[in-house]
């Protein structure tokens, strides 16, 4: 277990009637044991990788490769990984296996990438081992792997999420007396599946001239940019395959998921308490605070009584950062503007908002466009950029260093990353991995619930290290 993955064991852990103080000691004895025991994470995952490149008659350079790298990321990113290179049909059998017999045990996340020669035989896929000699077509289906076979697999261990990639739609390598199909076919997943293929079905990819193919290079890039969920991961890949390809190669998915899931969610960096400014009790138990949907009166802090500062025509790419003193993060000075967020609406293909009444002209859109901007402009810049946590933005509210606008209620309403509760069980200190029920929104020192739908509130942006 890596230490960010170790450090969210801990923070999730706070509220249990302990004092963080304490948390902190016992959790590093528990880091220690989790270490030691390697102790899955609480969304079990488990993928199986197979890269096979020796062929006898129609070798290719970069499946083991490809296979090494992913296996690699994959554990890095907490996946137990079964890894098999160069595999004949037998040893291919007994991992599908061995993975099935896994993913009963362990439920969660399954995940399976094939890295190889496949072809398509009558609209059916198949794997194609190490070792097997087919010399016609009728032979395929008893030398070959049925990828179907992929699928029944999961759909026998009966989790909850599986994702199939596939880089294998390479040219058909048996020539001879060989009527199939180019490229792969279709392939229906049951639902909670998620399929990726390395080019459109029909079509064939390239197996590159350096160390990994383009697809799986411009992958594993993609798996380690914090913050993406999973389609955000693959629409990543297409764009960037396709520029590289020049249109000739376009990677494409078929999903039937049901939910949301990040590789690498966001990290949070947790503000250290300052000695001369302690942070006070939670907003939700000072005298006073309203209840969740309703409309708190705003209390000047120092970042309200600046006023509007005047803003560029143009706006750039990033926002105006401003490291806050001790915390170890930068916030954005501003909201997001409108007009750098409609750079983010043109190149995804979605509606911007429309201009608001106020001279501040800030971008008020729904909490799951303010991540996806974020995850858009981490994704252009090579960055790590999130919505700010709970307690970040009040940290940030307190040294003084965000400039902030009320809206025409008077109120300043923005987004958090963090899940709501009442309570404040410590959702503050991370971001939601999902769409929550409802999202923790500030303004001066207030806290309150929103709808993760509501349109109309504006965003600033984290910028970690």
């Amino acid at each position: 277990m890596n230490f960010v993955l170790a450090m969210r064991w801990l923070i999730e852990r706070k509220g249990t009637g302990c004092s963080w103080s304490k948390m902190i000691v016992a959790g590093w004895v528990g880091l220690i044991a989790l270490a030691t025991a390697g102790t899955a994470l609480a969304e079990s995952r488990t993928a199986l990788v197979i890269g096979n490149g020796a062929y006898q008659d129609a070798p290719l350079r970069n499946p083991v490769n490809d296979a090494r790298d992913m296996a690699a990321k994959l554990r890095e990113l907490g996946f137990q990984v079964i890894e098999r290179l160069d595999a004949d049909r037998q040893s291919l059998r007994l991992a599908l296996r061995e993975f099935e017999q896994q993913l009963r045990q362990r439920r969660g996340v399954g995940l399976f990438y094939y890295a190889g020669h496949g072809v398509q035989l009558k609209g059916q896929n198949y794997l194609i081992p190490i070792g097997v000699d087919i010399r016609q077509e009728f032979e395929v289906p008893d030398e070959g792997i049925d990828a179907d076979a992929v699928l029944r697999a999961m759909e026998s261990a009966g989790n909850e999420l599986n994702i199939v990639i596939l880089d294998a739609c390479r040219n058909n390598p048996f020539s001879r007396g060989f009527g199939g199909g180019r490229g792969l076919a279709r392939m229906e997943g049951p639902a909670g599946t998620f399929i990726a293929y390395a080019t459109a079905p029909g079509a064939v990819s390239q197996d590159g001239s350096g160390r990994n193919s383009p697809y799986t290079r411009h992958l594993l890039a993609a798996l380690s940019i914090p913050g993406l969920n999973l389609e955000q991961v693959f629409k990543q890949v297409l764009v960037a395959v396709e520029r590289e390809s020049g249109g000739g190669q376009i990677p494409w998915v078929a999903s039937s998921l049901r939910g949301e899931f990040y590789f690498a969610p966001a990290a949070v960096a947790t503000p250290a308490p300052l000695a001369t400014s302690p942070i006070a009790p939670p907003a939700s138990s000072r005298p006073g605070t309203p209840a969740a949907g309703e409309s708190p009166p705003v209390t000047a802090t120092p970042s309200m009584d600046k006023q509007p500062v005047d803003r560029p025509t143009s706006a750039p790419l990033e926002p105006d950062w401003v490291a806050v003193p001790g915390a170890g993060f930068a916030i954005s000075r501003d909201a997001i503007r409108l007009e750098a967020y409609r750079r983010f609406a043109d190149a995804s293909g979605r509606a911007a908002p429309s201009p608001g009444a106020l001279s501040d002209d800030a971008a008020r859109v729904t909490w799951r466009e303010a991540m996806d901007y974020a995850a858009w402009l981490s994704a252009q810049t090579g960055r790590a950029y999130r919505l700010p946590a709970e307690l970040e933005w009040e940290y940030a509210a307190r040294a003084g260093v965000m400039a902030s606008t009320p809206d025409s209620d008077g109120q300043v309403r923005e987004w958090t990353c963090s899940a709501y509760r009442p309570e404040y069980e410590g959702q503050e200190r991370r971001c939601a991995s999902r769409l929550p029920d409802a999202v923790a929104i500030r303004g001066g020192n207030w806290r309150a619930g929103a709808d993760p739908l509501s349109d109309d509130l504006e965003f600033r942006l984290v910028r970690e290290p």
